[in-house]
């Protein structure tokens, strides 16, 4: 196993489970609603904020391996972007540490 991918990939981990609880306080949103989230990268010293939707938002979380991250945030080697808006990239992780600590920190399985 990497330490930076282990590393990386926690970090990701719990900027999710941030955005977790934002998505949970804002049940009088709109799903079309712009709602202010953490950038779900894996950098340590991040604090960028992203502007997606509930519906945006729920759609990166149909899968355990996705996360919205902010533009020129991608990590290649632990990731590989899936999308782009003019507001985030939705990554996946690649396989092996970065997709097992992602799926096992899943706060919704």
């Amino acid at each position: 196993m990497n330490d930076r991918e282990e590393r990386i990939a926690r970090n990701e981990a719990i900027s999710r489970r941030i955005n977790e609880g934002i998505e949970d306080s804002q049940e009088r949103v709109s799903t079309e609603e712009y709602v202010r989230m953490v950038c779900e990268c894996g950098q340590t010293d991040c604090e960028r904020v992203i502007a997606i939707t509930i519906r945006e938002y729920e759609d990166v979380r149909s899968d355990p391996r996705q996360f919205a991250v902010a533009k020129n945030h991608v990590i290649p080697d632990v990731e590989r972007v899936l999308r782009e808006t003019d507001r985030f990239v939705v990554v996946q992780k690649r396989e092996g540490t970065p997709e097992r600590v992602a799926e096992d920190s899943d706060p919704r399985s």
